[in-house]
């Protein structure tokens, strides 16, 4: 019942951030904004929102965010430590396993949550403009997927996170940038291979069933990386020969 209530509460926030999300898309492209800004905007209302809710939990009698926040990850880990000693894991990898989870995913917390933001602003651009292009002629039909191009200059962010996670003592306050960095702009770069993907199973006409087993593949830890090695080889590959792409289609 437990497992019920709280899927069913996480899929109610997520519809409450793509409602918001989707608001600001359809304000921006009914006001002429390019697409790209749109998305941002609406990434934007999600990290307000978001940083409002943060802000308010601070000033209120409930207890820390933060410490709350650490607290469901230590008690979620108990349980999956459980699992994996049950399969008769040794402590040692065990021990590795929730040192990884803690570094990429609690402490880089900020980064998905801004990268749960960009995401949930690309699926309202979609949605307004798939619905929205049939109700008003200020809004044009959504941009194919395999057009979207991430900007050359964004491969700094990434440089940078590789750099300060390189140069700075571990456990550190700026080794956390330096991680939140990573997850953030990989995140990017795994979007741009799925567009440089989607532009090959267009272009060879793959059916549907095999692009969805591919795109689910892509997703696995493994394939993920080939997936953002594609992204940032697009920079200087150009596979899609997109030398010049227009400012709409451009993150």
């Amino acid at each position: 019942m437990d497992i019920l209530v709280s899927a069913i509460a996480e899929l109610a926030t997520s519809l409450i951030f793509l409602g918001l999300a989707s608001l600001a898309v359809y304000w921006s492209l009914v006001r002429g904004f390019q697409p790209r800004t749109a998305i941002l905007l609406g990434a934007l209302m999600i990290l307000v929102y978001v940083g409002g809710s943060f802000a308010a939990d601070q000033m209120s009698s409930h207890p820390d965010s933060w410490t709350s926040i650490q607290q469901t990850f230590d008690q979620i880990w108990q349980l999956k430590a459980k699992a994996l000693a049950d399969d008769k894991m040794p402590q040692a990898d065990i021990d590795l396993i929730q040192s990884l989870f803690k570094e990429y995913f609690l402490f880089c917390l900020p980064a998905w949550i801004v990268s749960g933001s960009l995401f949930a602003g690309f699926l309202g651009y979609y949605l307004v403009s798939v619905i929205g292009s049939r109700i008003t002629s200020r809004i044009s039909l959504p941009i194919p997927f395999w057009q979207w191009v991430v900007p050359e200059h964004m491969i700094f962010g990434l440089i940078l996170g590789g750099a300060v996670k390189l140069l700075v003592p571990e456990n550190s306050g700026w080794a956390m940038v330096g991680d939140n960095l990573l997850v953030l702009f990989m995140f990017i770069y795994t979007f741009a291979g799925l567009t440089i993907t989607s532009f090959y199973f267009k272009k060879w006409r793959f059916p549907t069933i095999a692009r969805l087993l591919t795109y689910a593949l892509l997703f696995e830890l493994t394939f993920n990386a080939v997936c953002i090695l594609l992204g940032i080889a697009d920079i200087w590959l150009d596979f899609r020969k997109l030398k010049k792409p227009s400012a709409g289609s451009t993150l």
